[in-house]
């Protein structure tokens, strides 16, 4: 489990935390699998970058056909992004809500 790393950094004066870039000096998941435009414009992986693709529930590769939730993780223990990044370590999603599987639910209660 990648922690999410926070900087201390002083901003007019002012104190804040910033969340790191987690993908800075790494080639990001959406370049290894070559993610089309309309994927990278929508999955959760490009918009919080400050955590690796595996520790977000809905991410595109999370979803299939079969109507996933997002919350597996199986596909990344198997992707060549989370075996060169993962450390081996076990799967723990940080972030939830804000995949797509949770943006089509919201359609779907619209179109009801």
């Amino acid at each position: 489990m990648a922690a999410i790393e926070i900087e201390n950094k002083k901003v007019n004066g002012v104190e804040e935390q910033v969340k790191l870039n987690f993908w800075a000096g790494k080639v990001t998941c959406w370049d290894t699998c070559h993610c089309p435009d309309m994927i990278k414009a929508e999955c959760p992986a490009t918009k919080y970058q400050f955590l690796p693709c595996w520790e977000i529930e809905g991410t595109y590769c999370k979803l299939d056909d079969r109507g996933a939730t997002g919350k597996d993780t199986r596909i990344c223990e198997v992707c060549q992004v989370y075996k060169k990044y993962g450390d081996g370590k076990p799967i723990r999603m940080k972030l939830f809500g804000r995949g797509l599987d949770t943006m089509l639910k919201d359609l779907e209660k619209v179109v009801r």
